[in-house]
């Protein structure tokens, strides 16, 4: 499909859902012209609920339109203009550059602003004068646009009981990732003694199941298993003060990696962690991480939810266990001792990436649903 599409708003054209999607666009034959204005990457969403932070995404907001303003042109045309994601606070304005411009408005939230700061991350009280506007905000940003994307059916039933969006304008587009150089599926097999490398990385949120990592960990101390938590975030401190806590000399915590970095300790990990959180908002996704082991080929253990089943079959694809139950997950890691099933399972989600979740898989799912508006 030749569509020129407009990418515009405070996106991070570095954030894998929206490269995955301009990547996959491109290899489909549209020409997509990046408008890019990021808010301040070191502006967190704890310091966005202060008065002083609230402040602070005033002005990044106020020098995102105007930066916006001044990349527009008359002469250039187009039929798409797509909001990425983070870009709720966006949306009206991209919703007059459509209208001008005779376009189709495509927004692609990922999640709830309300959903995220006062349910999964808590830093709002729901019935607070933010939690209020964060409500607001979604309903302005989900009522205007011609098609919203869910990453997950469980994301867009959500979006339709919550939002009031119409279930016509919803477009369940997965997340996907971008390939990863070296994957082959092939199991590791350890040299006498050594442990089972074990990774999960993440902006520390409840999402996470933390709580429930550490609790395998402490469960498998003396057995051969290491663990490399890479991130940082709202619940770091936290995070480190609970393996101080335990003494979990088998924990390694790691601070957030540049993306090439991180991809390659996915690759090289035997087995990689999803989410094992209990918010409803951790039953609706199927996050980067997950995408990312399914790319690089490695044995998966993540929570059982609706939104996991939707990609992944227990025992198939990865190990589905119970959110928040560090038992089971240390079952399941038990498991993958056995080399075998670590190569079972890492050539299934390899399998299964390459059938789903590219760039091209994940942008043809988007193209499907603009044929109907276009």
């Amino acid at each position: 499909m030749g569509l020129r599409i407009a990418y515009l708003g405070t996106y991070d054209p570095g954030y894998p859902r929206n490269r995955v999607l301009i990547d996959g666009l491109r290899a489909a034959g549209a020409e997509v012209l990046e408008y890019a204005a990021p808010l301040d990457s070191t502006l967190t969403a704890a310091q966005m609920t202060t008065a002083g932070g609230a402040g602070k995404l005033a002005g990044e907001l106020a020098r995102a339109h105007l930066s916006l303003l001044a990349r527009h042109r008359r002469g250039v045309s187009f039929d798409v203009v797509v909001v990425g994601y983070p870009g709720h606070l966006l949306v009206p304005f991209a919703w007059a550059v459509a209208r001008y411009r005779r376009a189709v408005l495509v927004f692609d939230p990922l999640v709830s602003l309300f959903d995220t700061f006062a349910g999964d991350r808590e830093l709002l009280a729901g019935d607070s004068p933010a939690g209020h506007l964060a409500d607001l905000a979604d309903r302005v940003a989900f009522a205007l646009p011609d098609v919203v994307l869910a990453d997950t059916q469980a994301h867009a039933d959500y979006y339709a009981a919550a939002l009031n969006v119409p279930p016509a304008k919803l477009a369940v587009v997965p997340v996907g990732a971008l390939p990863l150089p070296g994957a082959t599926g092939a199991a590791r097999e350890p040299g006498a003694g050594a442990p089972l490398r074990v990774v999960q990385y993440g902006r520390w949120s409840p999402l996470h199941g933390l709580a429930a990592v550490l609790q395998a960990a402490d469960e498998l101390r003396d057995e051969p298993f290491r663990f490399e938590l890479i991130g940082d975030g709202q619940l770091a401190p936290w995070l480190t003060a609970e393996v101080r806590r335990l003494a979990l000399d088998t924990v390694d915590l790691s601070a957030a990696l540049p993306v090439w970095r991180l991809r390659s300790r996915i690759v090289g990990s035997d087995i990689c962690l999803g989410v094992f959180g209990t918010s409803g908002k951790a039953a609706r996704v199927v996050p980067n991480k997950v995408y990312d082991a399914l790319a690089a080929g490695r044995p998966l253990v993540t929570a059982d939810s609706p939104a996991a089943r939707e990609l992944l079959k227990d025992g198939r694809d990865a190990l589905l266990v119970p959110a928040g139950d560090g038992p089971a997950l240390a079952a399941a890691l038990r498991r993958l001792r056995d080399y075998d099933e670590r190569a079972r399972l890492g050539a299934a989600a390899l399998e299964l990436y390459r059938r789903r979740c590219t760039p091209e898989a994940v942008a043809a799912t988007l193209l499907a649903a603009l044929e109907a508006c276009l």
